[in-house]
């Protein structure tokens, strides 16, 4: 998420540093040229909460390739929030079923 947006501001960068807590900030179209740079991300940190809109789950589902799978864990991820457009449930059921052989549990959306 940009930095200039709400849900990007407050969720990745003022929590994170209220909280104390560890962030790891990546450009917007670091992610739009290879999504698999974000889980390949959440997997190196063991991110806990990551998220975006909807169109970035979607966007992974479609290039993220079967063999890039085995190089991750998305076992740490325990919130996965979604939102900024509308949020469809389509999406999370494709990404969970995408992603649940690299530890993704569908129980971390939170739209």
């Amino acid at each position: 998420l940009p930095l200039y947006h709400d849900m990007g501001l407050i969720g990745t960068v003022l929590q994170p540093m209220y909280m104390g807590a560890h962030s790891v900030v990546m450009s917007p179209w670091s992610f739009l040229q290879r999504p698999i740079r974000w889980l390949n991300t959440i997997t190196k940190y063991r991110a806990t909460t990551s998220g975006g809109p909807n169109f970035a789950y979607a966007l992974c589902t479609r290039k993220v390739k079967p063999e890039q799978l085995a190089s991750l864990d998305l076992s740490s991820w325990r919130v996965a929030f979604n939102g900024a457009e509308p949020v469809r449930a389509e999406t999370l059921a494709e990404f969970a079923d995408t992603f649940a052989p690299a530890g993704f549990r569908r129980e971390a959306f939170y739209p």
